[in-house]
């Protein structure tokens, strides 16, 4: 059975980031509580996180923070930047249940990803994740590493989406940081995963970086539509002809 626990926050930790996760972690152990959480999906859930079969899964930045204590209780393996922001949040993670490991597309990635290969290959269960538009963007463009690890572990690369409303969202941050008010609704979806053939090349990989790309922007929309966030758009990502589309097209998908 793969570990529940981890040493996750550095020994030079201040005492401040130290009482600053303690305390985050516990308001929003019980901030995000009050949420009505509709899953879409739920088979994916019980296959891959609360069953035997191993994924790697991916989704978004914006909204990690929820995320991450909504699949803690699974015990998931998740890559947080060696950032001073990322040590927070790998503290926060480690709170909640995760196995954060540190790294990322700038720093440390290739370590991390070694790291999470060898806990799928050693447990051939449970899910090592990350957002795969971190650590700084571009936001809603996907980074080929989970494609890369999914290969050679030859294992499923699950897509995963989240969407709340009502919401705050952080706009000075590049990913639009998504959180929750109390008692909002939270839509989180997954979707039918990837199996990537283990003899695929450069250019398949980016083929399939692209198909993963496009997916968690459908699902995105989708659920963005189905809490009511679409109505933000506007306001949050601009009226640009891309976004504007996307958010014809969910909302064809939902009228009444």
């Amino acid at each position: 059975m793969p570990p529940r626990k981890i040493e996750t926050v550095s020994n030079a930790t201040d005492l401040k980031t130290r009482l600053i996760i303690h305390l985050g972690a516990g308001l929003l152990r019980i901030w995000f509580a009050t949420c009505r959480v509709k899953v879409v999906g739920r088979k994916y859930l019980e296959r891959y996180f609360a069953g035997s079969d191993p994924a790697v899964g991916a989704t978004w930045h914006r909204g990690a923070i929820f995320l991450v204590w909504y699949f803690g209780r699974y015990h998931p393996m998740v890559m947080f930047s060696r950032s001073a922001d990322g040590e927070l949040l790998a503290g926060f993670a480690a709170k909640m249940g995760i196995l954060p490991v540190r790294g990322s597309s700038s720093r440390g990635g290739r370590e991390a990803l070694v790291t999470m290969a060898k806990f799928l290959a050693k447990y051939r269960r449970g899910v090592a994740a990350t957002v795969l538009d971190g650590p700084q963007g571009p936001r809603f463009v996907a980074k080929t590493g989970m494609v890369v690890l999914a290969k050679i572990t030859r294992t499923p690369l699950l897509p995963i989406m989240m969407s709340a409303w009502p919401a705050i969202t952080l706009k000075s941050a590049w990913d639009r940081t998504l959180i929750p008010l109390p008692f909002a609704r939270v839509t989180v979806r997954l979707e039918k995963p990837w199996d990537i053939p283990a003899d695929c090349g450069l250019e398949e990989i980016e083929t399939l970086r692209g198909e993963v790309e496009a997916k968690l922007n459908q699902m995105m929309v989708t659920a963005d539509a189905d809490t009511g966030y679409l109505q933000k758009w506007p306001e949050v990502y601009g009226n640009t002809p891309d976004s504007y589309r996307q958010r014809q097209y969910a909302c064809a998908q939902f009228k009444p």
